[in-house]
């Protein structure tokens, strides 16, 4: 079972799971694609993104990284994350 931190929503897993999915995305087509709210979508990316789960490209475009996969494949638990607040 996946382990979820504290900080983290139960939207975060469908996000996680999307892009890992679609590749490189904008979190308006992340919304679109698992029924969320795109400014709500563009919020989680940012959390995921300051805790290493997503990383952030070009034009507000988001990519799983390596410990987003590690979290998704269950190697990872993210309570052990910290956030980058630089």
């Amino acid at each position: 079972m996946r382990q979820r931190a504290e900080w983290m929503k139960p939207a975060d897993d469908a996000i996680l799971e999307y892009t890992r999915d679609a590749g490189e995305v904008p979190p308006a087509v992340i919304a679109r694609n698992i029924d969320m709210h795109r400014n709500y979508a563009g919020q989680r990316c940012l959390e995921l993104a300051k805790y290493g789960l997503l990383e952030k490209h070009e034009g507000g475009y988001y990519r799983l990284s390596d410990l987003g996969r590690e979290y998704l494949d269950e190697e990872l638990d993210a309570d052990d994350l910290e956030p980058d607040d630089s």
